[in-house]
């Protein structure tokens, strides 16, 4: 018979969905059964308009589903997110997947519970799987003792050209940016510094946001929706893939990346990354610098997005293609069968084989 490993999925946004999604399918691949548990929230979901209550309703909402015979059965657990680990007491060993911790992302007294309860749920935990190196360093302080494996999200190169839709000339060129939740991914930011870097014939497609939703933010900070946007609204992964598979640049204009897969997507599409120094666990800022340091802002306003975006329409075919030959290197770590790798015979052994047990020492994946 074989083992079973109940996936707990909180599930908040696409980018979790899909990132449990493929983890179930990497689980099965490995030969170990995987049972996905949704979480439900139900129409208490409708409170959720503050960081301390979203993180409060969605772990009360995970502990109810952590009941459920589908997981109780299970050999082992995953949490998909700390926050869905926050009350969890399982009887098996577990481990807690999540992209940023509340260490990162819920500063200040307003996160105060949940850095407390995340402590407890991570020092509890058989295994911690963060998404990058910037979750892994901060969870080691406050879970000292517990096997950590990075687990990135795995990304595959599309296959097209890597020049996208441009042409030779970089006046004809399309900027990819991705706006869900505004304020985070700072579209006043990515508007204003359009309207001061666009030139005929250049195109900026603005997806994860409809055009009402879209001024009625610009409108309360002031701001007029600039000429040559596109909004694509909320798109279906293989129309997100297919525009990014287009692009000349994925313009990143987030305040705070709790990880970032649409920056880590362009990149394995052969797009170069215009992009802001967001804060939190962002995975793919480090590999923007070591490509290519002009295209990082040096701050996180519209001055500095508007030097890094011209910088990026600079770049000639040639620049365009060396660009994505050397991320396509830096992104060997992401590949599925990397990931698959890490996840068939370092994870699925540590969590399933002794109760967990696994050496703090032991080796982990070099991203």
């Amino acid at each position: 018979m074989r083992r079973c490993v109940a996936l707990l999925s909180l599930g908040t946004t696409p980018g979790l969905r899909v990132a449990d999604a493929q983890l179930a399918q990497l689980i099965e691949a490995a030969g170990v059964s995987c049972r996905v548990v949704s979480v439900p929230i139900g129409g208490v979901g409708r409170l959720r308009r503050h960081p301390a209550a979203t993180d409060l309703i969605e772990a009360l909402a995970a502990r109810h589903a952590a009941s459920s015979r589908a997981v109780r059965d299970a050999d082992a657990i995953i949490f998909s997110a700390t926050t869905a680990g926050y009350f969890a007491r399982p009887s098996v060993p577990y481990a807690i997947r999540f992209d940023s911790p509340a260490a990162l992302n819920r500063p200040g007294p307003a996160g105060a519970w949940q850095r407390i309860a995340e402590r407890r749920s991570l020092s509890s935990a058989s295994l911690l799987l963060p998404w990058g190196a910037a979750g892994e360093r901060a969870v080691t302080p406050i879970a000292a003792g517990v096997s950590c494996i990075v687990v990135p999200f795995a990304v595959e190169p599309l296959a097209r050209s890597p020049l996208g839709a441009s042409t030779e000339s970089p006046e004809e060129s399309l900027s990819v940016a991705y706006a869900g939740y505004p304020d985070k991914r700072g579209l006043d930011l990515l508007c204003t510094a359009w309207a001061r870097v666009r030139r005929p014939g250049a195109k900026l497609v603005v997806a994860g946001i409809s055009r009402e939703r879209a001024l009625e933010f610009l409108t309360s900070r002031q701001i007029a929706e600039p000429e040559g946007v596109q909004w694509a609204g909320m798109l279906a992964r293989e129309q997100w893939l297919e525009l990014l598979g287009r692009a000349t640049l994925m313009v990143n204009a987030s305040r705070r990346e709790d990880y970032g897969l649409a920056p880590l997507e362009a990149l394995a599409a052969g797009a170069a990354l215009v992009t802001l120094p967001a804060v939190a666990a962002y995975e793919a800022l480090g590999l923007a610098r070591e490509l290519a340091p002009a295209l990082v802002g040096a701050s996180i306003d519209s001055e500095s997005l508007t030097t890094a975006w011209r910088a990026g329409l600079g770049l000639d075919a040639s620049a365009r293609l060396r660009y994505a030959k050397d991320a396509a290197k830096l992104l060997a770590p992401y590949a599925r069968a990397a990931v698959a790798a890490v996840v068939a015979e370092e994870v699925l052994p540590a969590l399933l084989n002794q109760g967990g047990a696994r050496s703090p020492t032991a080796t982990k994946p070099t991203l």
